[in-house]
């Protein structure tokens, strides 16, 4: 009695938080919202409550490394930058379609939780005495929790990570601070309440830790990005790539011809300029010289992109403004938005 209780309550709060949070996306719902969004959470609970209790942990595994899969795709080809309406913030099919994929994880996270703890529950109390035949089945339910319990814990990591370069992104734009954040916390809450219905006994308290800290660190994770000096980033990215030119030089005799090729022998992974999603580093080569810099602008509505010459090497002939390539490539990406280009001595 009292578990129907506490799920009629809860439904009745995520109704009435996705009505509200639906109403402050796309503009006022009538009431006749709060009926519709009730029959669908409650359609959701239902199947996901089914799923959890009919589908083996296997399943659910999987389901996780798939999902895992998916969130290692780099972030900012993911993290298109959110559009300029902020009554229609969620038009961007990119963006849409990465915060659908972290609130699925979440998803997923809870059901390889309550796998993990119910099959936990067997293996404990599975009888001490039995032959080791009949041990045989309970070890197996022992190591697959396991299982279950690390990647739901790897697959949460994820999530946090990604939540973070996200937002890094998202304030080089039209920042929506926290505002994308409430899909990702429905559906943390939907996941406690499923938690709730389906574990077994004192394991319960796991929902109400899922409630409370799954929300409350994707909320800290985002200030702490929001808190990153995007322009200095990239100065420190700049360096970086910098002295892997260098150390290229040394071992080559010559500078590379493309960014590329200091990969994986000198760095890991090129990171990207982060100042405008999408573009790449301003390079110019020759054998005994470089010149690497980025495009630049001052605020995210400023039309004026400045070619910006980070560091050189050599004695470089006379070339072309630094960035023309990058601001040409921007322009073809945003043929609408009209873009002026300056050098930084201009």
């Amino acid at each position: 009695m009292k578990i129907k209780i506490s799920f009629l309550i809860a439904l009745v709060l995520l109704t009435l938080g996705c009505w509200l949070s639906a109403s402050f996306l796309f503009g006022a719902l009538s009431p006749v919202w709060l009926i519709v969004l009730g029959m669908a959470a409650w359609l959701f609970i239902s199947a996901m409550v089914w799923a959890a209790r009919k589908m083996s942990a296997k399943v659910w595994i999987y389901a996780g490394l798939l999902t895992l899969i998916v969130l290692f795709l780099p972030t900012s080809m993911l993290a298109k930058i959110l559009p300029d309406n902020l009554s229609q913030p969620l038009d961007s099919l990119v963006s849409v379609s990465f915060i659908l994929i972290i609130s699925l994880a979440l998803i997923i996270t809870a059901m390889l939780l309550n796998s993990s703890l119910n099959l936990y529950n067997e293996w404990q109390n599975a009888g001490a005495g039995e032959d080791e035949n009949s041990q045989t089945q309970p070890k197996l339910a022992g190591r697959t929790a396991s299982i279950a319990l690390v990647l739901s814990a790897l697959l949460l990591a994820k999530v946090l990570h990604n939540i973070y370069w996200f937002t890094v992104w998202d304030n080089t734009d039209d920042s929506l601070g926290y505002i994308w954040l409430i899909i990702p916390i429905l559906a943390a809450l939907f996941s406690s309440e499923i938690l709730l219905i389906t574990l077994p006994g004192r394991t319960k308290v796991a929902s109400i830790l899922y409630l409370l800290i799954i929300p409350g660190v994707m909320i800290l994770v985002s200030a702490r990005a929001q808190r990153v000096d995007f322009r200095q980033l990239t100065v420190e990215r700049a360096e970086q790539v910098s002295q892997a030119l260098e150390t290229y030089y040394s071992q080559e005799g010559r500078y590379p011809q493309d960014l590329q090729h200091l990969t994986p022998g000198y760095m890991l992974s090129l990171p990207a300029p982060v100042i405008i999603s999408g573009q790449n580093w301003c390079y110019d080569r020759g054998d005994d010289y470089y010149r690497l810099g980025y495009v630049y602008r001052e605020h995210w509505s400023d039309p004026r992109l400045i070619g910006q010459v980070y560091g050189t090497k050599g004695e470089w002939p006379d070339l072309n403004r630094m960035c023309e390539g990058e601001v040409v490539a921007l322009q073809e990406r945003n043929p609408d938005y009209r873009y002026e280009y300056w050098m930084e001595s201009e």
